[in-house]
């Protein structure tokens, strides 16, 4: 289904009721009390109807990142199997080829995840980053295991990045918060742990044959476990979303902007206000290929911020009314987050 976009703000329009908008994040950081509140508009009218945005002009800047990322996904496999995400709560490390099956299922059911295993697992490998105490965060039982002796710079690097990225994601949230009719700082108590993740993707060249078998994919359908997502792509393309007729439409890259998700955590925050919606990762039906005929690489970047996994995420009042019942029990954060990483590695 063909994506529509107009000059003066860039929206995607699959259905009246799923929107992706273009905003420009300039106006709520630097603009007028006008210009911001248009902007909030904006980000409520994606994050209500498909549970995605674009954002541009958020000062953040993802280049130096993807050669960092490069450079890692460039050691031979001896090197980064050295540091294996091995601990769902610890959630750092480096994940193999097809470690990961990404998946929504019915995680208390056994056979569900039986059978999740006999499907083909994610074409990809990644590395998972967490913050750490010199960078301003709360100290944590867990570290991040760096090749710096072979990719000098590489951990100052990442640290700059994860910062800044985090530093969006509050000023996202407090523009959500605004959207939500509540005070900006209403999250803030919530999100200053630094429990986030920052994941270093790479879908390397593979054989054609094997991504147009039925069923393969580059990134299984899923929903994300935490506030919001921050995607960084490469010119590739393969996003897909999945509409509430359950159809998938093209999530395509626009330059300089980032694509950004609710997850699951703050579609329970707001009571299904907000959604999280399904996605998924295949290869572009007009996917470059190489000179021997495999689809290219490619390269993405997530950001995956999460509530404090300690403190209790749960309904805001607000947001609950006669015709929209509170629909969710309290939640703790890690304990969400540490049961859908268990079926996913």
């Amino acid at each position: 289904m063909a994506v529509e976009t107009s000059h003066d703000a860039t929206v995607a329009k699959v259905q009246p009721s799923f929107e992706i908008p273009l905003v420009d994040f300039g106006r709520y950081l630097h603009g007028s009390e006008d210009e911001q509140k248009a902007c909030v508009d904006e980000i409520m009218k994606g994050f209500t109807t498909s549970g995605f945005i674009y954002v541009q002009n958020s000062g953040l800047d993802p280049r130096e990142a993807f050669q960092w990322s490069e450079k890692f996904f460039a050691l031979p496999a001896e090197e980064k199997q050295k540091y294996p995400n091995h601990d769902s709560e610890a959630n750092r490390g480096y994940s193999g080829m097809g470690v990961e099956k990404v998946t929504n299922a019915d995680l208390t059911k056994e056979e569900n995840i039986e059978e999740l295993r006999k499907i083909f697992p994610d074409i990809k490998e990644s590395l998972e980053i967490g913050s750490e105490a010199p960078w301003g965060y709360p100290e944590k039982p867990y570290e991040n295991h760096f090749p710096e002796h072979l990719i000098p710079g590489f951990s100052k690097g990442i640290q700059d990045f994860y910062v800044n990225c985090d530093r969006l994601h509050k000023s996202l949230m407090s523009a959500i918060a605004t959207g939500l009719g509540l005070k900006k700082s209403y999250f803030e108590p919530q999100i200053s742990g630094g429990d986030h993740v920052l994941r270093l993707l790479h879908y390397p060249a593979v054989p054609q044959s094997l991504l147009t078998q039925e069923g393969a994919v580059r990134a299984g359908a899923h929903t994300d476990y935490g506030t919001v997502t921050l995607l960084f792509q490469d010119g590739s393309g393969g996003l897909q979303a999945r509409t509430p007729s359950g159809q998938y439409v093209d999530v395509p890259p626009i330059a300089g902007a980032i694509v950004i998700n609710a997850g699951d955590l703050l579609q329970i925050w707001s009571n299904d206000m907000i959604k999280s919606t399904f996605h998924r990762v295949v290869s572009p039906p007009n996917a470059p290929t190489t000179d021997d005929g495999k689809f290219s690489a490619r390269y993405s970047i997530a950001f995956f911020a999460h509530p404090d996994h300690d403190k209790v995420v749960e309904g805001i009042k607000e947001c609950v009314t006669e015709t929209r019942p509170l629909k969710y029990e309290p939640v703790l954060p890690l304990e969400w987050m540490v049961k859908r990483l268990q079926a996913t590695y």
